[in-house]
């Protein structure tokens, strides 16, 4: 048996061993530190950091922890929908009110020129040519001598209405810059010989048949061409007429919108025009403002302004239209928890006159009834005159002190001093002293 060779043990080491077949284990002393071992680091920037991945993470989840985050999810998306849905109505929304201010704008713009307002004054001539006239070609004319504004809208004007071989040829000397339509057109067709102007001043509180009496007076037309035009004349154009609705119970439907001031008229002009001008005046007057309070009372257009009617022909004075609105207003709404069915205001019994003396002056007859408040609750069937823009305001903002909030009846003197009642022995007792009983 050969014996193993006994194994180099102690030996210095500077000595070379026994050959070990070529293999070297290399260690290097740091490796065989106890402490934990340093990860080598990039040469740039922070250390790489384990990213658990998304599915492992969700794996990890419990299934209620899966159904939250899903909820969650949900709902962040509803809320961004209900936001993106509202940055778009918006975003609609301003477009819409671009586009309605604008053809708006765009209306009111050739109204108003069709009524020669906005215009500058002064005097130009006017040279139509020989040979075919077209409505575009007139009023491309008017409008570079300074005489409309709005050629388009005179251009429809005259297809409407006129025939473009009546305009003669030639020269027109000193023609007007601030005419209406229909007066240029006269003075155009006639000459100024013809186109006497008349100033007609409309009280507040004139009744459609007063009016229509000024208005012959005045040779401007015939009073009852006029209360005609009033009940057949299609005049929806104007926005407060379009919402009027059902009329027929009116005894003229434009009772009430003929608005009262003071006017310039030619003689012998068309009626479109005369009533026209009223009912533009009166839409003027019917600023923002006033619609939104309008809005805001709970009644209509048609009912406010007849309100207002009876108020301007009832109250002794402008500070009187508040109180006797009051009145109004507190019979309307609680006058039947005190027995009071009805307005019973003197000023509709007689309409569409004024009074009983005018009644008797002009030999008329009363209307069909519908407006007598002694014989009909609530308001009449239309307005009884045409208000003032103070007496509607009042009608809008009655007399809101304690002792208003209980009046239920009023009275004035022939000298017209207001008394105000809230019980029917109060209310005797002030006619006396106001000299009625």
């Amino acid at each position: 048996m050969e014996q193993k060779p006994q194994q180099n043990r102690g030996k210095p080491s500077g000595e070379k061993g026994p050959a070990t077949g070529g293999f070297k284990v290399s260690i290097d002393e740091r490796d065989l530190m106890t402490s934990s071992m340093e990860l080598p680091r990039q040469r740039r920037g922070e250390p790489e950091r384990y990213v658990e991945p998304h599915s492992v993470k969700k794996a990890a989840l419990t299934n209620k922890e899966l159904r939250a985050e899903k909820k969650a999810h949900k709902k962040r998306n509803r809320v961004k929908a209900r936001k993106n849905k509202r940055v778009f109505s918006f975003m609609w929304l301003c477009m819409v009110l671009l586009i309605s201010f604008t053809f708006a704008s765009y209306l009111i713009g050739g109204s108003n020129d069709f009524f020669g307002a906005g215009r500058r004054e002064g005097k130009v001539d006017v040279t139509i040519p020989e040979g075919k006239l077209t409505e575009e070609g007139l009023a491309d004319i008017l409008y570079q001598a300074g005489v409309i504004n709005k050629p388009e809208f005179f251009a429809l004007y005259c297809k409407i209405k006129e025939d473009m071989d009546d305009f003669p040829r030639g020269l027109h000397s000193q023609i007007d810059t601030n005419m209406d339509y229909e007066a240029l057109i006269n003075t155009l067709q006639w000459g100024d010989d013809d186109m006497e102007v008349v100033e007609v001043v409309f009280p507040e509180g004139s009744t459609a048949l007063q009016i229509a009496n000024l208005l012959e007076e005045n040779e401007v037309c015939t009073a009852q061409d006029f209360l005609n035009e009033l009940n057949a004349g299609d005049y929806t154009k104007y926005d407060m007429i379009s919402q009027l609705g059902e009329t027929s119970g009116k005894y003229y439907k434009l009772e009430g919108y003929l608005f009262p001031d003071t006017y310039q008229f030619y003689k012998g002009e068309e009626l479109d025009s005369v009533i026209g001008k009223m009912l533009w005046n009166f839409q003027g007057k019917m600023d923002d403002k006033l619609q939104a309070r309008i809005a805001e009372s709970n009644m209509s257009m048609d009912q406010v302004i007849t309100l207002a009617s009876i108020i301007q022909a009832e109250a002794a004075s402008t500070t009187d239209m508040f109180s006797v609105s009051a009145v109004l207003h507190n019979r309307l709404e609680f006058g039947a928890d005190y027995g009071i069915f009805n307005l019973e205001c003197d000023s509709t019994s007689f309409y569409p006159y004024k009074n009983a003396k005018e009644l008797d002056e002009l030999g008329g007859t009363l209307s069909h009834g519908a407006y007598d408040t002694y014989t009909f609750s609530g308001l009449p069937a239309g307005a009884i005159c045409n208000p003032g823009l103070e007496a509607i305001n009042a009608a809008l903002k009655p007399n809101a002190s304690e002792e208003a909030a209980s009046y239920l009846y009023f009275c004035h003197s022939d000298d017209g001093v207001a008394y105000y009642a809230s019980t029917a022995e109060e209310h005797e007792y002030n006619k006396e002293l106001a000299g009625l009983s």
